[in-house]
Order: structure tokens, then C-alpha cells, then sequence
């Protein structure tokens, strides 16, 4: 039997109708919900990224502002534009848009944003907390979006699944793999250096792939029923890829993610759910 489309479209438009009703409540008490994107460079891809964004912010009652930094500036500068950044009040979410350009390095850069406005989950005490299992104040928007995804699976709760994370970059992959343990499942983490991804795959009833390789993984290498994940975006020859053939292991998956229409969409949305989330903490402080 075909599998199931877990449909990011549909799942953002709700999350996007309880967001319109929490930044109007936020609006009632006199407060306008405000992120901030630092942009070092001009990457296209962020570049289209970060418009999203902005058209989402609009339809939700949420202000996205991009602050520009030239392609060439220096650690110190965009340390510094982040950590104005937290003091300003008016802005509820800071986001430092990633990849920066090469001669940045994000661990140089990261504790400099502001940690209780880090809405992307990339400060090192975030990251901290995320790895511990304890107390995220942010979880980073694409590994929150695969678990909302996940939520909607037929493979929901997790508790003993087996789980495979093929794919380790500390913005999705090892996110994801602590967010599914934190969910009790039963986790394998394979990556490039992994000799094989047999025979952890296709043991695997939740498969969740982030490599940026397209059509990594298809139909045969999969169990049947198994819920697939897929969170790679790579453009060839003008047609947006994923990291698995959809054809293939649509007629095998139990439930799968088409690309595009599935980790994108809500992707945006979950990081503008942590802006709300800030801009309320923030209310409730002041």
C-alpha cells in the first residue's frame, strides 16, 4: 500500500492559525512581537530563506527585520550586532542566518547571541541543554519541525522505536537524534564515515535523513511501514531534490515526507512559534 504523505503544508497552516491567535493576544497587552535576522553576505539560498521568513512573520502578526552585515565583516562586528541586539527591548528573537561566510566561524560567534532571545536554539547553552535532555528553552526550527512532522506519524510516541538518523551536523542531525532520545527511541546515528547503512536502515521504523545528497536512500533500502523524514534541499538543474527517491520509497514507507511540502514549510513556522514564546517570556517578565 502507497504510504501515507505527511503533508508540511497543511501542518504549518494550523500551526500558523495558533500563532495568529497568540500574537494577537501579545498585541492586546501592547506587545509586537519582533526578530531580528543578522545576515553576513549575500548567500542566495539564505537570501530566499530569510524572505520566507519575512512573508511568514507578516501572516502571523510577527515583525522579521534583516540586519545586513557586509560579506567581509569581521568576528568582532557581528559579535557585537548580536549583543546590541539583547538589549534591545523591542526585539523579542535574535537569529544569526547561517552559513556564514567561510572566514566566520560559528563557534567563535554563538555565545555572543543573546541567549534567552536565541530563537534558533544555537547558543552553546541551548545546544547544552538540548544535549542533557533538560530544559530547552529553544529547540532550533528544522529539528522542531521533523518532530512535529514525527508527532503526526503513525510511529507516534516514539517510546522503543527503532530510529535512524542518517546524517550528524550540529543543525540537524544530532538535534534531532537528542530529540528523538529524549522521546525514549531507540537511536542509530550514520553519516558519511559510517562504513555501511545496512543493516541499522532498514531495521529502522522511523528513518529521518539530513545528508544534502539527493536520492540517497530509496524504496529498497528501507522497511515497509517505516516513517521517512526527509530534510534534504538541494537544487538540479532548476528542481528542488531531496535526500530520498519520493517515487521509490513512497510505494515501500508506511508514512513520508514529500520535497518539496514537507520539513520546509513547517520549518519557518516552528521558528516563529519560538518568537511568540520569547516575546511572551519576555511580557511576563517585565
Amino acid at each position: 500500500m502507497p504510504a501515507r504523505i505527511l503533508d508540511g503544508k497543511a501542518l504549518a497552516a494550523d500551526l500558523r492559525a495558533e500563532l495568529i491567535a497568540r500574537t494577537s493576544a501579545l498585541r492586546d497587552g501592547g506587545i509586537h512581537p519582533k526578530l531580528t535576522i543578522v545576515f553576513v553576505g549575500e548567500d542566495e539560498s539564505s537570501a530566499a530563506y530569510v524572505r520566507n521568513l519575512v512573508r511568514t512573520g507578516e501572516r502571523v502578526g510577527i515583525a522579521v527585520d534583516v540586519d545586513r552585515l557586509a560579506r567581509d565583516a569581521t568576528t568582532a562586528e557581528v559579535r557585537s550586532r548580536l549583543e546590541r541586539l539583547g538589549d534591545d527591548p523591542n526585539v523579542a528573537g535574535v537569529m544569526l542566518q547561517q552559513p556564514l561566510p567561510p572566514h566566520l566561524q560559528i563557534r567563535e560567534i554563538a555565545d555572543a547571541i543573546p541567549v534567552r532571545k536565541d530563537v534558533d536554539g544555537a547558543h552553546p547553552t541551548n545546544q547544552g541543554h538540548l544535549a542533557f535532555g533538560s530544559g530547552t528553552e529553544f529547540v532550533p526550527a528544522t529539528p522542531a519541525a521533523v518532530m512535529l512532522l514525527l508527532e503526526r506519524s503513525p510511529h507516534w510516541p516514539l517510546r522503543g522505536r527503532r530510529a535512524v538518523m542518517i546524517g550528524r551536523s550540529i543543525v540537524v542531525g544530532a538535534p534531532v537524534a537528542m530529540l528523538m532520545l529524549e522521546q525514549d527511541a531507540t537511536v542509530t546515528v550514520l553519516h558519511k564515515e559510517s562504513t555501511s547503512l545496512q543493516p541499522y536502515l532498514r531495521d529502522a521504523e522511523v528513518v529521518v535523513v539530513a545528508t544534502g545528497v539527493p536520492g540517497l536512500i530509496g524504496g529498497s533500502d528501507i522497511a515497509p511501514g517505516a516513517t521517512v523524514i526527509d530534510v534534504g534541499t538541494t537544487v538540479v538543474g532548476g528542481t528542488l531534490l531531496g535526500d530520498v527517491d519520493f517515487d521509490s520509497a513512497f510505494e515501500v514507507a508506511g508514512a513520508i515526507t514529500p520535497v518539496p511540502g514537507g520539513v520546509g514549510p513547517v520549518t519557518n513556522v516552528a521558528l516563529l512559534r519560538n518568537v511568540v514564546k520569547s516575546a511572551e517570556s519576555l511580557a511576563r517578565s517585565r
